[in-house]
């Protein structure tokens, strides 16, 4: 790898970040040795460019001093900075997640905000080759699957990183050669965060085992990439073939999962977007033919085993369970149209789901919908019995989606209808009918 200066950076630019010089560049500045020869890098290079410095207020008179440094170079080489300061602990406590993710969530939405604003091409950050392996242990031992053991991305939407072929050392280094002033983030050596852990210890033992420990992960890192991106294409064909995603709802056909012959790692990268985790997707696998209706969680979805089907719905709030319809136009939970008419001679009856006809004189309006429970029973149109709603679902096989999203019309205590199926025997249309009763549900 060619040495790192103005030259090789600006190739890896072009080459591996899809970056031109004539695109307008945010640099994320922290003060430290990496984010500061970016930034000397870039500006050495020409590009039209800004520098965003985000104060945490983690480190007190420390991350005071960071802003100053970066605040006093720009200063210098004539460069806009952009400056804010995050109540990153505040934030973290408040979602309830670590200081680390809440300076990561903080800083990208401010990096979005200021693009969005003066119309940037692109973020650029200092991260290194020793970032990505620190990524590829840290991922290791979190079990992420085999998108998380390539490391990390030259270019990810409109972040860039075009340090990934330097070593910590070398940027250092190159900041010793040509006098850039840089801050050193104490907490940095703190072994009790994991990636330090990784950086102190465990990589240090590696790189006694093997003097060309860097150059031989980053070899690594490429190869996994290349599988990943393999992997990656097979996802997308069974995706865009065997996989139905409508109405937010993702339907994964069981059989032709199975038929693929390592359906496992495929499985974990479909549901790998809706949070779903490795030791969850083992779980889902392990009953693919159990039961139906066994469910899975993630933060965000649900994963029901169907009978033929795999389910994948967001986790939902309980909505509506009940309301009420008069004749005319109703707009609620669910828009029905109600309208009262004498019987024509010609009268026909509807063969659509969603359009009914019913006896007028033997229903009561207004009209209930609300949702089945339990212990509910209907005499199905064609019936001369009582049958269980739970029952009716069952002969027609309803899944555990279908179920919980099934209303019921009822006129007193008597089911009137099962919304978008069968009708009760007792208020059909008969020869004596003189008013017909005509719900839509649109």
């Amino acid at each position: 790898m060619e040495k790192l200066n103005s030259r090789s950076v600006l190739k890896v630019l072009e080459d591996k970040c899809q970056i031109s010089s004539s695109d307008t560049l945010l640099v994320a500045v922290s003060g430290g040795a990496d984010s500061m020869a970016l930034l000397h890098l870039l500006h050495q290079n020409g590009f039209e460019l800004a520098a965003a410095h985000c104060n945490f207020q983690l480190r007190g008179a420390e991350s005071d001093a960071d802003e100053q440094l970066v605040s006093d170079y720009c200063a210098l080489n004539n460069i806009q900075l952009y400056q804010t300061s995050l109540d990153t602990t505040a934030f973290a406590q408040e979602q309830k997640i670590s200081i680390e993710m809440a300076a990561r969530e903080l800083r990208y939405d401010w990096f979005q905000s200021l693009i969005d604003q003066y119309s940037f091409q692109a973020v650029v950050t200092g991260h290194h080759g020793n970032d990505s392996i620190e990524t590829f242990f840290l991922n290791l031992v979190r079990g992420s699957g085999l998108r998380g053991l390539s490391g990390i991305n030259f270019r990810f939407g409109n972040i860039v990183r075009p340090l990934l072929d330097y070593t910590r050392s070398e940027i250092e280094a190159y900041c010793d050669q040509h006098q850039i002033n840089y801050c050193h983030d104490a907490s940095n050596d703190d072994t009790k965060f994991i990636r330090n852990k990784i950086r102190h210890e465990i990589v240090p033992i590696l790189e006694s085992i093997n003097p060309a420990f860097f150059e031989t992960m980053q070899s690594n890192l490429a190869h996994l990439k290349d599988a990943e991106l393999m992997l990656e294409s097979e996802v997308e064909r069974f995706v865009s073939t065997d996989v139905v995603d409508e109405d937010n709802k993702l339907i994964i056909p069981i059989s032709k999962l199975e038929n693929y012959p390592h359906f496992a790692s495929l499985l974990f990268e479909v549901l790998r977007p809706y949070g779903f985790n490795p030791s969850v997707v083992r779980e889902v696998i392990s009953h693919l033919h159990g039961l139906s209706g066994k469910q899975f969680f993630s933060e965000t979805h649900r994963l029901i085993k169907d009978r033929h089907n795999l389910l994948v719905l967001p986790v939902e709030e309980v909505g509506v369970q009940y309301f009420w319809i008069e004749e005319g136009e109703n707009k609620s939970e669910l828009a029905i149209d109600v309208r009262i008419y004498t019987k024509p001679n010609d009268f026909q009856f509807s063969r659509h789901s969603q359009l009914i006809h019913l006896d007028a004189d033997m229903v009561d309006l207004p009209l209930l919908v609300r949702k089945w429970k339990t212990g509910d029973a209907f005499m199905p149109l064609g019936m001369k019995g009582f049958k269980k709603v739970s029952d009716f679902f069952i002969d027609e096989k309803y899944s555990l989606k279908d179920k919980e999203d099934a209303w019921l019309m009822v006129s007193g205590e008597a089911i009137v209808w099962v919304l978008n199926s069968r009708i009760d025997d007792r208020f059909k249309v008969t020869n004596r009918t003189k008013r017909i009763l005509e719900i839509e549900l649109k």
